[in-house]
Parts: C-alpha cells; structure tokens; sequence
C-alpha cells in the first residue's frame, strides 16, 4: 500500500512534469521552427547526456548507500559529504572541458556555428547536477513529497524560464532558460531540507545527545558527528553504475546524432525528434517507478527479502504491460492528430514515423524499469550488457540503412533494438530473481 501511495504521488509530478516538457516542445516548435527546432533539441540533448553521463554516477551511489542506511543519520550525513566532495570536482572539471571542446563537438556534427550554443549550454551542466544531486538524496530517504515538489516546481520552471525566454531571445534565450530552470528548483530543494528534512535530523541529533549525556559510558552513536565515509565505498557502485549510463545515454539519442551527422540537416533533426518525443510519452510517465523501484530493490536485496521481491516484479510487469499497450494503440490510431496538436501543422510530415516507433514505446518502457531493479539489487552488468549490445546494433543499421532509406529506417531499427533490451531484461529478470534468486 505505501509502494502504490508512494507512486500514485510521483505519477502526479511525473505526469505534470512531462506535461511541461511537452509543453516546452510545442512552444519552441511553434516559435523557434522546425530547424532551430532542431538545432536546440541537439544541443541541449547532447549536453544532458553528458550531465547524466559524468554528473549522475556519484548521486545515484549516493541515493543506494543512503537507502540502506535509513534512520542513521550520522551515516547519511557522512555520505551526502563526501558524494558532495566528489561531485564538486566531477563537474567543476567537465563543464571547464565541455566549454574548452566546444568547437570541436560542433566539428562533429559537421557545423561550426553549434559552437557558441555548445559553450553556452556548458553551464546548465552545474545547474542541472545540483538540482539533481537534492533529487536523489530526496529518493534514498524516500523522501516521495518532497522530490514531488521539486519535479512540479522544474515543471513550472521549465515553461516560465524556457519558453518565456524563447518568446523574447528566440534559441539563445531557450538554452539561458535550460540554465535558470534548474537553479530554481535547486533554491526550492534548499527551503525543502532547511524547513523539514532539517528538523527531523535535528530531532534524531537531539535524542542521540541526551542519550549520550544521560551514559556514563562510551557508546559509538556518541561520536556520530565525527563520523566518516568512504569514497571508495561510493565509487565502487558508481563505476559500474556509469558504464550502464555510458551506453544507455549515447542509445537513447544516438538516432539524433547520427541523423545531423549523416544527412547534415537539422529539418531532419527537429522531424524525428518530435515523432521520437511523442511515441516515448508511456516511457516519461513511467520514470515514476524507476524512483520508488531503485531504493526499495536497493533494501529488499541486502535483506535478500525473495518473496517480497518477486510479488513487487509480478505486480511492476503487468502493470507496464496493462499501461503500455493500450497506449501503443491509441499513437498507432492517431500520429497526425498527436503530431499536429503538440509541434503544429510545420511537423506533420513527422507523423508516418510515430508506427514505427512503437515497439520502442513498450520495450524501452520495461527495459528502463527493469533497469532500475537490476541496478538497485548490485548486478549493474546485466543491463549494461544489454544496452551495449543494442547501441552497436543500432549505430550500425542507421550507418548502413539511414543514407538510403531515411528516417522511416532510423525508427525502425530504434524499435527493433528497443524489443530487443525490453525481452533481454524480462529474461533475466526470470533467471535472477525466480529461478535462481540466491545470486544476487
């Protein structure tokens, strides 16, 4: 009952959140036009994949440690500290980079003039981590209303500063907006923590000193505020858990890439990446389970809890399913009305690829959840594996297929490689967690 409490909260925000991104998209299609359209959905797409690459790794080993050390709050401040130490230097260091390199990411893409979009968009890579960095220190306390709160505030940030921006700038005013959002909803995780997370640590704080003042002996709670982490125990998951993130990030928004780079058009760019937004609609709303999933398997496998993990991955699957499908069908029906009423009339010629990227719609959908679970319960290779596999495959097909039959091959070789993760993961879902449930 609190797993469905608990997503039935984040649902809401997920879905108010994804409303504003679709939001976001329809404003800048409309205002921006297909190709700068395109050209900041490139832009800004690439510098989050390097955010979530570099800047998510640390955070997220943060969140697991904190989700098994619930209710010990010298062991999570100790945590949060040196997450926080690592983090600084991560991403002091590849925004300096990424500024740096700049002209030669937009060499890349084969056009000189991204580079001064790529320097500015630099710097949303601190202002993303930050907020993100709360986001998941909310999730390892299971902090559910408070990440809510947070995901609503970007949602609104998101179409106060970038739309809003866009209206008056046009595409530079976009990306300063892709800044100023998250820096938002980071001053709202400070009042967050200073209001009410604060007092319940200041409480359990409270009750320790007088423990310790009413002892007349040693006791090791007693020294809770000179307690230490180490950064090898944060680093050990967070090495595995980048290289999940390596390969999962470049598949997602490889097909983009690759379309600016061979066919050299952002038209293209904008086209696919609108049809590509509206068929992952199921995947967005579904991020609500990844939250709840990653700490909760994260406490179920150290307790090596079996029973309660399978009833939880029985539930979690015909859940997707019973969601997925019926949404698959409702995008087959209708492409041109969904591609007319979130981008416009300009997008239409966008629409035929929707079909053709609904296997991905399902597959991608349970591949990411599952993901969570594999990850939560330590065995990070299984869907970094899985995922490798299908970004070689795809680079591949769009290399050969993409030149000759365009973008139709692109979301066609997207769906294929998409079933293939989502049936891996069931797959091995079966094998570790029901038929050999002690190897984990």
């Amino acid at each position: 009952m609190k797993l469905k409490t608990s997503f039935i909260i984040l649902a809401v925000a997920e879905f108010t959140y994804n409303i504003s991104s679709y939001v976001v998209n329809m404003g800048l299609g409309r205002m921006l036009g297909v190709a700068d359209y395109g050209r900041y959905s490139l832009v800004i797409g690439f510098t989050t994949m390097i955010i979530l690459l570099a800047g998510r790794s640390i955070p997220t080993a943060m969140m697991k440690r904190i989700s098994e050390n619930l209710g010990n709050w010298a062991r999570i401040r100790a945590i949060r500290k040196s997450a926080a130490m690592l983090q600084i230097i991560i991403i002091s260091s590849l925004t300096f980079i990424f500024f740096i390199l700049a002209p030669f990411i937009a060499k890349g893409f084969s056009d000189a003039s991204l580079t001064p979009l790529f320097r500015l968009s630099a710097f949303v890579i601190p202002a993303f981590a930050i907020s993100s960095f709360h986001v998941l220190y909310f999730n390892g306390l299971k902090y559910f209303k408070a990440m809510t709160t947070m995901k609503i505030a970007r949602g609104i940030f998101r179409i106060a500063w970038i739309v809003g921006l866009a209206y008056f700038i046009g595409l530079n005013g976009a990306i300063y907006g892709s800044i100023l959002a998250p820096l938002s909803v980071f001053v709202v995780a400070i009042i967050i923590e200073m209001f009410f997370i604060k007092a319940e640590e200041d409480e359990h704080t409270q009750k320790v000193e007088t423990h310790c003042n009413a002892s007349l002996h040693d006791n090791k709670n007693c020294n809770a505020s000179k307690e230490k982490y180490s950064y090898k125990k944060i680093l050990e998951f967070a090495g595995g858990f980048i290289l999940f993130l390596v390969f999962y990030e470049f598949y997602i928004r490889a097909d983009m890439y690759l379309i600016k780079a061979i066919t050299h058009s952002d038209t293209n760019t904008g086209l696919y990446n609108a049809a590509f937004t509206i068929a992952l609609i199921p995947y967005y709303v579904m991020f609500a389970l990844t939250f709840i999933l990653f700490p909760t398997m994260s406490n179920l496998a150290k307790k090596k809890d079996h029973a309660q993990i399978q009833d939880l991955l029985k539930k979690v699957i015909l859940f997707l399913f019973a969601i997925l499908i019926p949404s698959a069908i409702v995008m087959a029906l209708m492409p041109e009305f969904l591609i007319t009423m979130f981008f416009g009339d300009k997008f239409l010629p966008a629409a035929h690829l929707i079909p053709y990227l609904l296997g991905g719609t399902i597959f991608i959908t349970i591949f990411f959840v599952l993901a969570s679970v594999f990850n939560g319960a330590n065995l990070t290779r299984i869907p970094a594996s899985i995922t490798a596999i299908a970004l070689i495959g795809g680079i591949s097909a769009n290399i050969h297929f993409l030149p000759i039959y365009g973008l139709q091959a692109t979301a066609i070789t997207f769906s294929c490689t998409a079933t293939f993760m989502g049936i891996s993961a069931l797959i091995f879902m079966y094998l570790k967690f029901f038929k050999n449930n002690l190897n984990y």
